[in-house]
Parts: C-alpha cells; sequence; structure tokens
C-alpha cells in the first residue's frame, strides 16, 4: 500500500504494531547517507507491505507529501519492532543522518549475512557470487521477482532522469518497487535463517558473533568512517606523478632502439591500408583535397565526387586500386597518430600484451611461465629474471608498482574522501573465514630497504601516514602476535605444539628444530647462544615455510619446490615434522573423515563452510584421487578423461587445503571480531566517544580521546587477549599514535 497523505498514516502505524518482524528499505536521491535526502521507505511482513511518501518528484524539485515528523513517528515505532535489511547498514546511517533516529539497536538479521552463515559455501559453488538483493532474487525465484525493475528505470526515463535517479521515477512506481524489494528481503532472510536453525547456527548467528559485529562494529566504523591528511596527499601526489614520469621516460629512452618493428605492427594493426575508413579520410587529410562533407563531418566518398577530382593519387588509389608508396602510407599515419594519440606513446609500458611482443618477439627471451592456454606471461617473476639482463626491466617493475600505489591509494583516497573523511566499506560476508573485506583491507605494511627499491619504499611506507586521528584524538592500534600458530595449536591440542606457545618459545624455531632434526640448540630466543634464529637463521626462515604449510595440506613434493630443495630433504622434513606433532596428524585425519562424510567443515566457534562435491568425489575415485601420478599412470591414454580427473584432482585438493585452512583462517577472524565487539560494548559502556575505526587481517586499530588513551590501551590489551578462551595465552601489543603509520 502507499502512503501519500498525512491521512493515511494510521494504516501503516496499525501494520507496524500487528507485526513483530518487518523488513525495512528507503529510498533516496543518491548513495550518500551523511548529504542525500531519504525520499521514503517501505516496510513488509512475509505477504504485504507499505511505502511511504516522504518527497515526490513533480518534474521539476522533490515535492514534501508525508512530512518528516510524520515519518519519524512511523520509524520510532518501527523501532519497537525486530526488523530485517539487505545492505541494512545504509538504511541505519541514512535515518541517523536524514531522520536523526538511530534504528540499529532494532535491527533484527541483515540479509546478506543470513544467506552468507547459511549457505557459506566454498568458492567452486554456484553459490559464491554475487550478493545483490536481486541477483540473489532471481537465483531463488527467477526472473519474475525482479519485474518491477523495468517499470522503474522506463518511469526514470520518462521523468527526464538517469538509471540511478531512482527518485525521479512516479512515486507510485518506485514504491511499488521498494516494498518488492522489502518482500524479497523478508521472504530470503526468512529462508536463510530457517536452514540456520536446522543446523544449530541460531547462537553463531545472532549472539555470538555475526550480527553483534554487524550492529556494534561494522555500521559504526561505516558511519564513523576515518580522517585523511589531505595536504600529504596532495603533496604525495604531485611527487609520486613526477617520479613515475621520470621513471616512464628513462625506460622509453633505453627501449626506443628496439621498438621500430613494433611501430610498424601497432600502425598496421590501428590503421590499416584500406580504401575505406579512417584510412582514406586522413590520407585525405593528408593530400589536403577539398572534398564535400556527410552531417557527421567525414569526407563524403561517393563516386561522383572522387571522379570530379580528375587524375590525382586519390582517385588512382579510390579508383583504380593504384598502390601507395611506403612515404606516404607512413606520412598519413604519422597525421593520424598524431591526432589520435592525444600525446600518448604507441607503446604501453602498461600493456601485457606490448610487452610480450617486446620480450618474446624482439628479444626472443624465453618465458618462465604460460596461461593455461599456452600463452607466455610477463608476470613478477619473468621481470625479476629480465631485471638481471636489462636495467631498464628493474625500472619497469618500480613504474608499475607506484602507478598502483598512486591509482589503488592516492588517487582513490584523494577522488573518494567526503569533507576530508574517508568511509571505508566493510564486508562481513566476502569470506568463506568470516574475515572482513574493505577497500582498506591491503593497506601496506612498512616494508624495509631489502625489500623495496628505495623509491618505492618512499611512497610504501607514508600510506599509512595518510590516515590521520581527528583533533583530539589518537589511534591505538593493536596487532595479535602469530594469531594463526596460537590458534593451530589451540584447535589440533597437540601437546608439543600448546607446549610451544605456553613456554613463550620461538614457533618457527620448533618447527625448524624439528623439521631439520637439530640438536643442541633451542628455540628460546632468551638463550642467545644456542637460539636457533642466531645459530642456524637460514634454517629458521626456511621452517617459516612450512610451519603452517604442511598443517595446510602441503606435500613433500610441494615443499621441495617451495624450499627449492631434493624430494628427499621435503620428504624427510615432513616425516620428522608429524613424528614430533603426532597428535596433529591425527587431527588432521579425523578433520578429513569429517570433510569427505559431511561435505562441510565447522570451526570451533560454529561458522560453518559447505563442500558439498567432496563426498561424491571422493566416493567415486578414492583409490587415485590424491595421487596425481596415478591419475596419470590411468587415463593419459585418454585425454578427455585424463584432463576431466586433473580437473576433479585439482578440485578435491582445493577442498582438503580448506578444510585444513578455514579451521584455523576462521578461528582467527572470529578471535578478532569478537575482540571488536567487546572494545566498542566496552567503549559504549563507559560513554566514550571512541570505536574501532579499521580491522586489517589481525590488527584492530581504535579512535580514542588523547586523555583517555594510556588508560583504555591497557583495557583494551586485556579484551583482545581474552576475547576468545585458548589453550594458550594471545598476546596483542600496541602503539598510540596520531596516524596509522606511528601507531603501527
Amino acid at each position: 500500500m502507499l502512503i501519500f497523505h498525512e491521512l493515511e498514516v494510521y494504516t501503516a502505524l496499525e501494520f507496524i504494531k500487528d507485526n513483530e518482524y518487518l523488513a525495512f528499505d528507503v529510498e533516496t536521491t543518491g548513495l550518500e547517507p551523511r548529504r542525500d535526502k531519504t525520499v521514503g521507505f517501505g516496510f513488509s511482513n512475509y505477504d504485504e507491505g507499505f511505502y511511504i511518501v516522504h518527497l515526490e518528484w513533480d518534474g521539476e524539485k522533490l515535492v514534501e507529501r508525508v512530512s518528516k515528523d510524520t515519518c519519524l513517528k512511523i520509524l520510532n515505532l518501527l523501532n519497537t519492532k525486530n526488523w530485517v535489511g539487505w545492505n541494512s547498514s545504509f538504511e541505519v546511517r541514512c535515518c541517523r543522518h536524514y531522520f536523526s533516529i538511530d534504528l540499529s539497536s532494532s535491527l533484527w538479521s541483515e540479509g546478506m549475512l543470513s544467506r552468507h552463515t547459511s549457505i557459506n559455501e566454498h568458492k567452486s559453488s554456484k553459490y559464491y557470487g554475487s550478493y545483490k538483493l536481486k541477483d540473489v532474487a532471481k537465483s531463488e525465484y527467477g526472473e519474475i521477482a525482479v519485474s518491477e525493475q523495468a517499470d522503474l528505470f522506463e518511469s526514470i526515463k520518462a521523468n527526464g532522469g538517469s538509471p540511478d535517479e531512482y527518485y525521479k521515477a512516479d512515486a507510485g512506481i518506485l514504491g511499488k518497487y521498494c516494498i518488492k524489494d522489502c518482500l524479497l528481503t523478508f521472504r530470503l532472510n526468512k529462508k536463510y535463517l530457517d536452514d540456520l536453525y536446522l543446523r544449530n547456527l541460531d547462537k553463531f548467528y545472532f549472539q555470538d558473533e555475526v550480527m553483534p559485529l554487524y550492529r556494534d562494529v561494522t555500521i559504526e566504523m561505516e558511519d564513523r568512517g576515518i580522517r585523511l591528511d589531505i595536504p600529504l596527499l596532495k603533496n604525495t601526489e604531485e611527487e609520486i606523478s613526477k617520479d613515475i614520469e621520470y621513471l616512464e621516460n628513462c625506460i622509453r629512452n633505453q627501449i626506443d632502439d628496439l621498438l621500430d618493428d613494433f611501430r610498424l605492427w601497432f600502425l598496421n594493426k590501428e590503421l590499416p591500408v584500406k580504401r575505406t575508413g579512417d584510412f582514406v579520410q586522413y590520407l585525405i587529410k593528408y593530400l589536403q583535397i577539398d572534398l564535400p562533407t556527410t552531417p557527421s563531418g567525414r569526407f563524403s566518398l561517393s563516386r561522383k565526387n572522387i571522379e570530379s577530382l580528375g587524375d590525382c593519387l586519390l582517385s588512382r588509389f579510390l579508383l583504380n586500386g593504384e598502390r601507395l608508396s611506403e612515404d606516404v602510407i607512413s606520412e598519413v599515419r604519422s597525421l593520424w597518430w598524431e591526432e589520435a594519440s592525444q600525446g600518448r606513446p604507441m607503446f604501453n609500458l602498461s600493456s601485457k600484451h606490448h610487452l610480450k611482443k617486446l620480450f618474446f618477439e624482439k628479444l626472443q627471451e624465453v618465458p618462465v611461465s604460460t596461461t593455461e592456454k599456452g600463452n607466455p606471461q610477463v608476470d613478477k617473476i619473468f621481470l625479476e629474471n629480465m631485471e638481471k639482463k636489462y636495467e631498464w626491466a628493474k625500472l619497469l617493475q618500480d613504474f608499475n608498482k607506484l602507478n598502483k600505489i598512486k591509482s589503488t591509494y592516492v588517487d582513490r583516497f584523494l577522488n573518494s574522501h567526503l569533507d576530508g573523511i574517508f568511509y571505508p566499506s566493510w564486508f562481513q560476508h566476502r569470506t568463506i573465514t568470516g574475515r572482513y573485506g574493505s577497500d582498506i583491507q591491503q593497506l601496506p605494511r612498512p616494508k624495509s630497504v631489502k625489500e623495496l627499491s628505495p623509491l618505492v619504499l618512499k611512497y610504501n611506507n607514508i600510506i599509512r601516514k595518510f590516515f590521520i586521528a581527528r583533533k583530539g584524538y589518537v589511534f591505538i592500534d593493536a596487532d595479535y602476535e602469530s594469531l594463526d600458530p596460537h590458534v593451530f595449536a589451540h584447535v589440533s591440542g597437540d601437546p608439543k605444539l600448546l607446549e610451544v606457545f605456553n613456554q613463550g618459545l620461538d614457533f618457527h624455531s620448533m618447527n625448524a628444530i624439528s623439521g631439520y632434526n637439530l640438536t643442541d640448540v633451542s628455540a628460546d630466543k632468551s638463550d642467545s647462544e644456542k637460539y636457533v634464529g642466531a645459530v642456524y637463521p637460514e634454517l629458521r626462515q626456511a621452517a617459516k615455510e612450512f610451519g603452517l604449510g604442511l598443517a595446510y595440506g602441503m606435500s613433500p613434493y610441494a615443499l621441495s619446490k617451495t624450499l627449492d630443495t631434493s624430494e628427499y630433504q621435503a620428504k624427510t622434513i615432513y616425516n620428522n615434522y608429524f613424528k614430533e606433532y603426532s597428535v596433529l596428524k591425527t587431527w588432521m585425519e579425523q578433520c578429513f573423515e569429517e570433510l569427505i562424510s559431511t561435505g562441510q567443515t565447522r570451526s570451533e566457534a560454529g561458522r560453518v563452510v559447505k563442500m558439498s562435491a567432496a563426498p561424491a568425489i571422493w566416493k567415486g575415485h578414492y583409490k587415485y584421487i590424491k595421487d596425481p601420478l596415478k591419475i596419470w599412470e590411468i587415463y593419459h591414454n585418454d585425454p578427455p578423461k585424463y584432463k576431466q580427473m586433473k580437473f576433479l584432482y585439482r578440485k578435491f585438493k582445493d577442498f582438503c587445503n580448506s578444510n585444513m585452512n578455514f579451521r584455523i583462517q576462521s578461528m582467527s577472524a572470529t578471535i578478532t571480531s569478537r575482540a571488536c565487539i567487546a572494545i566498542n560494548r566496552e567503549l559504549k559502556r563507559k560513554k566514550i566517544d571512541g570505536g574501532v575505526v579499521a580491522q586489517i587481517h589481525d590488527q584492530i586499530i581504535t579512535e580514542i580521546p588523547v586523555e583517555l588513551a594510556e588508560q583504555f590501551q591497557s583495557v583494551k590489551r586485556f579484551l583482545m587477549e581474552n576475547a576468545y578462551p585458548l589453550k594458550v595465552p594471545l598476546k596483542a601489543p600496541s602503539k598510540i599514535g596520531v596516524d596509522f603509520e606511528e601507531a603501527h
């Protein structure tokens, strides 16, 4: 039902009173909750819904129908109920900033998260994909679920709006569209919640983690945002642009003599010699021939016009097929490129295709790897090999890295901030482990001169300085120490692993001792004379490669490639490792049995991921599916079947690796997420204006009033180290700073 007038509102209020659970959705003038207006909102149960027309487009402007005060009255009543949404953070923030009401406390369920927690299929599943409401609705109910969308776009167009200006649609059509979204949200959410209850995931979803994290942390992080140092960003943009230009000029000067063949190929591809199209148009310009033009501004090439020119090069070329000299062709193409390129060079240093032609055709270099189709690749490993031969190849790597830093961080932050604040998006549904996804999730860590060239290092290490605390506030940045290994010891229950962390020993040193069968050395960092890191630093470094890798399913063969050692040595390390951690081996076998019998994996905290195809693959091919050599021996004479079996082998191997990885990674995500919940709840309990502003892997950054920072620093550490009870102690040291770099 559509509500256009104040006198009709009572029916909507009665509807809300009669329903304990309602879906809710808003329609706005844009996607910026802090500035855009809410033109209306809808709510529904499973069967019927209402749309409140607050503002209506009259062809020129928005006109108020149901007043803001009356809308607020309706929303206050809705706030006493349990509501569900789809991307509910947007609804909450819109209502906060436009209506000055906070609906977060009554948000009962978020549709994307109920779907994710319920479905949460491995990435090989058809369900692993879009979480947009319309896409999900189509996959569940067919095209009829989104039929209102076509009417909406027609109405917008008829009213002179662009496709993203929903508010310019007729209010009646926009209202039906909004109500349909509410109905879909309610029905889909019910479908997924029914499944959650059946699989005993409701406590994990409602009480322990998913919804508390969404309400108490995700929405708050998206609403608070992070202040940016705009002057520093602008200065960095200027400097990095100059350095990129300098690198580009250096590279081009060094490769210019190598590009003659490339230029011929490029021009022949882009402007082939033809008697139609752009080539003829530029030939006429070059010859400076006066011909009539078409309404589009191109020269008219009618036979009559060409014949009127008499005997000339153009008429002989077009009418008699006379060949043009190479000089003329070259001049025509130069004229075209001068106009068409707008200063852009022919050879694109960022084009993999152009680089392939240079490396593999001109320089005759041998590729290190190929694509599945057998095409050579210009990737990081290949360029690292080439920099040993060509100075410009090393510069090219720096050029690529600086361009990535500029586009990914500098330009993006400058272009998307709002009054100096960057508002990241945070996603709880984009990984099967439950780890956050966001548009600042991959902020690079500060690195050393051993890892990057001085020029790249300068910009890599300044990125975190872009994020600064608000005036009167500071950041407390705390990072768990070796969270995954601690979780690994806890979930496996291996007494030797537990001993490592309970005694404060170095995990990688212990693995080096067991893997390489070392004697007369220690994993205790305080024992400076015998500490493995001091006596055998290269072996400790190697142990980092297999400390978790073997638990994730790394084979001796893969280990030999990783360590660049013999298969015999890798097999010895493998056997020594599992001899030392025998309980771990038993636990891994039990996890595998659960995978092939149930087709799913559950973390200790309760999160589940489905790998439904695993039992069937194992049942049909258990004799050889884990051994690629046996697969080759059985099927290599039948190429189609062999290709199919290789695919199944890779798929099953991925299942097995994910089975182990999930149990550790998901628990790490749970610990970090529950720590965030505890931190924000404690701040709210103490009525402190602060909160978590970012979670980057195992790192939690909070913004706090400067005068309370030192006091809360110890509280935060306690909350993080005790967020989830483990059999080993966690450590989460922290630093205080005015920007992300200083606090890290």
